[in-house]
C-alpha cells in the first residue's frame, strides 16, 4: 500500500517524508521519493519469540512524497497543484495532506490550505467525468456501441457528487465501483489531513488546536503534529527517542497515528504466517476471501488453492503450540469462501 504525502507548497511536505522515513530513507523515482516503513505489530514480535525463524518480516508502508517539476517552482503557498502533480500521484492508494499552522506571524489559513488542494481535486476528477460523458454522446450519435448503462450511471453520481464539491470517496460503493476502477479518481481514495503545527503547540489540546485552525473539512480525519519534531526524534539513536518524546510531550510518534489512520480508512488488516524459516505479516482489505489472501503470498498460492489452515493469534498465544491449538479444536480447515480476519495465522494447501 502507497501512502502519498501532498499540500501546498512550503507545508513541510519534505520534513514529514523524513519523520515517517528517516533522513536518509527514500529513492527518487522519476520526481517521486519513496521509503517504505515497517508496521509495528507486538504479534509479529511475539510470533517471532515462538518460532525463532531464520528471517521476520512485518507489513510495510510505502510513503511517498511527489514533487513534479514546476510545484517546486513555486513562490506563494496559495496556488495549488498542476495537472503534472496530480497525474504523479494518481497510482496511491491514500493521501496525507499536509495544512501548514506553524507560521509564529498567524498568518497561517490551514482550512483554506486544505480546501484548496481539494478543490483542485475534484477539479481534475470532474474534468475526467466530463470529458468521459461527453465522448459517451458523441459514439452513441455516431452509431457506435454504447457504454455500459451501469458505467454511465456511477459516472453521473460521480459527476452529482463533484459538482457539489464532494468527494467520490464520500459515497462507499461508488469508490469501489468496479464500472470506475479504471478512472482512478484521486477522490476516491482516503485523504487523511496533517496539520503541522509549530513545537510550542505539542501536547496542547488536540481538539483545541483543530478548532483553532477551523478543521476538519469534508468531514476528512485530521490530527496534529510538528514534523520538523518529529524529524528531530527519527534521527536520534532508537534508546533516545523515548525520553525525548516525554520531554517534549508527546505521546506518540506520528508514523504510529499515519499507520493507524491510514490502515482504518483504506479498511487494511494482516494476517500472519509462520514458520521455522519465516515469520511475516501480509497486509489486505477487509472482506478479502482465502484465495486471494494466498495470493498476497504468492500466484501459485492463488491459482492452485486447496484449503486454508487457519488459527487465531490469540488461541496460538493463549495456548502455546499450533500442536497445542489442534488438540484443543481450535484449528479450522476453511474453503474459498472464506473470508481471512485481521490476526488469522494461515498455512495454506494449494497444488499447481
Amino acid at each position: 500500500m502507497k501512502a502519498a504525502i501532498i499540500g501546498l507548497p512550503q507545508s513541510g511536505k519534505t520534513t514529514l517524508f523524513q519523520a515517517l522515513a528517516g533522513s536518509a530513507g527514500g529513492k527518487d523515482k522519476g520526481g517521486l521519493t519513496m521509503g517504505s516503513v515497517p508496521v509495528p505489530d507486538v504479534r509479529v514480535d511475539r510470533l517471532t519469540d515462538m518460532y525463532r525463524p531464520k528471517k521476520t518480516v512485518p507489513a510495510v508502508l510505502e510513503i511517498v512524497e511527489a514533487q513534479a517539476p514546476s510545484i517546486g517552482n513555486l513562490e506563494k503557498r496559495g496556488q495549488g497543484l498542476d495537472s503534472a502533480f496530480l497525474n504523479m500521484v494518481k497510482p496511491m492508494d491514500a493521501f496525507l495532506l499536509v495544512a501548514r499552522a506553524f507560521d509564529g506571524e498567524g498568518l497561517c489559513e490551514p482550512a483554506r490550505d486544505v480546501s484548496t488542494v481539494i478543490d483542485d481535486l475534484v477539479l481534475a476528477d470532474l474534468m475526467v467525468v466530463e470529458n468521459r460523458l461527453e465522448r459517451m454522446d458523441l459514439d452513441v450519435r455516431k452509431g457506435k456501441t454504447p457504454a455500459p448503462p451501469e458505467e454511465r450511471k456511477a459516472l453521473e453520481r460521480a459527476k452529482e457528487l463533484l459538482s457539489e464539491g464532494r468527494l467520490v470517496h464520500d459515497d462507499p460503493e461508488l469508490a469501489v465501483h468496479p464500472d470506475l476502477k479504471g478512472y482512478a479518481f484521486l477522490t476516491g481514495r482516503p485523504i487523511i489531513v496533517v496539520l503541522n503545527v509549530a513545537d510550542d503547540q505539542i501536547g496542547l489540546d488536540r481538539d483545541a488546536l483543530l478548532a483553532g485552525a477551523n478543521l476538519p473539512v469534508h468531514g476528512l480525519p485530521t490530527f496534529p503534529c510538528c514534523a520538523k519534531v518529529e524529524q528531530e526524534i527519527q534521527d536520534l539513536p532508537a534508546e533516545d527517542r523515548g525520553e525525548f518524546m516525554e520531554a517534549m510531550g508527546i505521546t506518540e510518534p506520528v508514523l504510529d497515528v499515519v499507520i493507524r489512520e491510514t490502515y482504518a480508512s483504506l479498511g487494511l488488516v494482516s494476517f500472519l504466517t509462520v514458520g521455522e524459516d519465516e515469520v511475516r505479516a501480509w497486509t489486505i482489505r477487509q472482506g478479502t476471501p482465502a484465495p486471494r489472501a494466498a495470493g498476497t503470498v504468492h500466484s501459485d498460492m492463488e491459482r492452485g488453492f486447496i484449503r486454508a489452515e487457519v488459527m487465531t493469534y490469540d488461541d496460538l498465544m493463549n495456548l502455546g503450540s499450533e500442536a497445542a491449538v489442534k488438540k484443543a479444536g481450535k484449528a479450522r480447515l476453511e474453503g474459498r469462501d472464506y473470508v481471512v480476519l485481521d490476526g488469522d495465522v494461515i498455512h495454506f494447501r494449494f497444488n499447481v
